[in-house]
């Protein structure tokens, strides 16, 4: 006797994936500029790290919970967390961006486009406590 998976199963885990691939597509779409806005936010060790994660993502067909990791970083990185400590080298590079810059905007569109697809996976693979631990605070 076979036995099969719920639909319902199948139908997660081939959302998850299709979220999964949707995600990785974005960033290697994206590549060089999320390297860029890595840059403008981060300096040099922003631009290693991208990098390094767009990479990975080219040699690591499914995600791994370190590559979801380096993800998170980047969204957060885009999404300015950290400014808030005047002495970090974020604060610093914030500091030194022109709001009427036209990579202002670009950051922007950038950072909702990777903080969407971080938000599909994390859905599509709701329950799954890998999600509660890197985007914990």
């Amino acid at each position: 006797m076979t036995m099969h998976a719920p639909a319902f199963v199948a139908t997660h885990a081939h959302s998850a994936a299709a979220a999964e691939t949707a995600l990785a597509e974005f960033a290697l779409r994206h590549a060089e500029a999320l390297v860029s806005a890595a840059g403008h936010l981060g300096d040099v060790p922003a631009v290693r790290r991208a990098a390094r994660l767009l990479r990975d993502l080219l040699d690591t067909p499914p995600l791994t919970r370190r590559l979801r990791t380096e993800l998170i970083a980047l969204h957060r990185l885009l999404s300015l967390d950290g400014v808030e400590d005047l002495d970090s080298l974020e604060a610093g590079c914030f500091a030194a961006l022109d709001p009427a810059s036209p990579v202002i905007e670009e950051i922007c569109l950038l950072t909702d486009g990777l903080r969407d697809h971080l938000a599909a996976l994390a859905e599509a693979e709701a329950g799954n406590p890998v999600w509660d631990a890197l985007t914990a605070a």
